[in-house]
């Protein structure tokens, strides 16, 4: 945790946010936010802003394809921005014709043509055993479902434990004249195993490889995934029955649920499935990612107050026990530690990225990081292209709505580059200026020289969203 201070040791920095905060964007230019302090006056606390009402989208919406353009105008000659993922949110902000004006979670706008994308949702709640149909996060329809009678709530993690996963899927396939003994009248296929469930798969030796990498592929493509792996496969709603438990792993319908439901729906459509009604509230608290990254970030500090590198791959303390200073070993592997909090994998997370989308990552030079896992240039674009980046959505005005568990990277003007040479994240602690404390996580090995009439530049601001977004 920093302390607003510079070490007197000339071989030791000490970086924070202190007598005033300086904002920085790359394409912005530089924009100061000066708040200073003096002795014996009071400064009122930091309060964090909710974003403004012109950034708040009216609903969302998701892409129903892989690789849909995201273009500068509403029509199909004007530049492609981007092209989106397959089963990507956004947020719809206005519509011109048969386009939507839409925003990525990173913060580009741009315009999607809206038969590219959907607003409708299946919900499944397993321990209620219901299935909801939403649109524009509306519920139209709501039916009584039935699931195994042997494993109701289990996740499914391996074929024939008979449990019914849990998590992000879409429809990947529609029959609608399925083995009446065995479907019923209607079947629709959800992208079981998904990527989360192959690398649980691959990791305990259920799967090998190259079947992890197929079913990744297929996943960004938006196709079926392999059912034919130790995973389990064929997890589909059916009809048949949905008054009582009786299936082996899927969801079960009445024949006249699933032939209304299946008419309604179209492959592509999202399937987000919860062990309960409990659950989905927990995860899509506004509180969930915060207080689950503070409390891994106030477990790597537990202990000691951990200031700068002395050299690469280590933390020197001031409060080390007997005078003697004790030597923590650290990295940018520090985040993907803390955010495990949370539920998130981000070894692994970056890893896929890069497997899918290697252009992203071609900048990204590991040489000289050997010894970690991801690079900080790694984490920054993976951040840059799955939270919410303030940074870019808010301009400078983004300092105003920083709150506890935002990820910063910022530059101590100590090196070269505008990439950043110290990486924290935002506490729910306060300095004495009113701001809130930042606690680091990384800072570039062999940092010196960090000027002392300044606080380090804030080039990035970054904020995880859903967790389902993070499978």
């Amino acid at each position: 945790m920093k302390d607003l201070t510079v070490s007197k040791k000339t071989d030791r920095t000490v970086s924070a946010i202190s007598t005033f905060l300086v904002v920085c964007l790359l394409a912005l230019g530089c924009a100061k936010e000066q708040v200073k302090t003096e002795p014996g006056k009071k400064v009122s606390k930091y309060i964090p802003m909710e974003l403004p009402p012109e950034e708040v989208p009216r609903s969302y919406v998701y892409t129903l394809n892989p690789e849909v353009n995201l273009r500068s105008g509403p029509d199909t000659n004007s530049m492609t921005l981007e092209q989106l993922e397959h089963n990507e949110t956004l947020g719809v902000f206005g519509e011109k014709g048969a386009w939507l004006y839409v925003k990525t979670i990173s913060g580009t706008k741009g315009y999607v043509r809206s038969d590219m994308v959907s607003d409708l949702l299946i919900k499944v709640h397993k321990r209620e055993r219901r299935l909801y149909l939403l649109k524009k996060d509306k519920v139209i329809k709501s039916y009584r479902i039935a699931l195994s009678s042997e494993n109701p709530l289990r996740d499914k993690e391996r074929l024939g434990d008979y449990g019914t996963p849990e998590g992000r899927f879409y429809i990947c396939q529609m029959t609608d004249d399925p083995s009446q003994l065995k479907y019923g009248p209607r079947s629709m296929l959800i992208s079981y195993p998904g990527i989360e469930d192959a690398r649980r798969g691959f990791k305990e030796g259920l799967i090998d490889y190259t079947t992890y990498q197929e079913i990744a592929q297929a996943i960004k493509d938006g196709r079926a995934p392999s059912q034919k792996t130790g995973l389990g496969s064929q997890i589909r709603i059916h009809g048949c029955c949905g008054k009582y438990d009786w299936t082996k792993g899927c969801i079960g319908l009445e024949d006249s649920d699933v032939i209304e439901l299946y008419a309604m729906v179209s492959p592509g459509t999202r399937v987000d499935i919860y062990k309960s009604a409990e659950q989905e509230q927990e995860l899509n608290s506004p509180l969930y990612f915060s207080a689950r990254i503070l409390e891994g970030a106030h477990k790597q500090l537990s202990g000691t107050a951990l200031y700068a590198y002395q050299a690469a791959g280590q933390i020197q303390s001031d409060y080390s026990s007997g005078g003697s200073s004790t030597r923590h070993s650290a990295g940018p592997d520090t985040l993907a530690k803390i955010v495990r909090h949370a539920n998130i994998d981000l070894e692994s997370l970056i890893h896929e990225d890069a497997m899918l989308y290697p252009w992203r990552y071609s900048s990204c030079d590991t040489s000289g990081n050997m010894n970690y896992k991801q690079s900080p240039c790694q984490i920054r674009t993976w951040l840059s292209h799955h939270t919410q980046v303030l940074s870019n959505i808010l301009g400078a005005q983004f300092v105003k709505y920083l709150k506890p568990g935002d990820i910063l990277i910022m530059n101590t003007g100590a090196s070269s580059g505008s990439q950043g040479d110290l990486m924290g994240i935002v506490d729910a602690a306060y300095e004495a200026n009113g701001f809130p404390k930042i606690i680091t996580v990384w800072q570039k090995p062999g940092l010196m020289n960090v000027p002392r009439d300044k606080a380090p530049t804030i080039l990035y601001c970054f904020r995880l969203t859903q967790p389902l977004d993070y499978q």
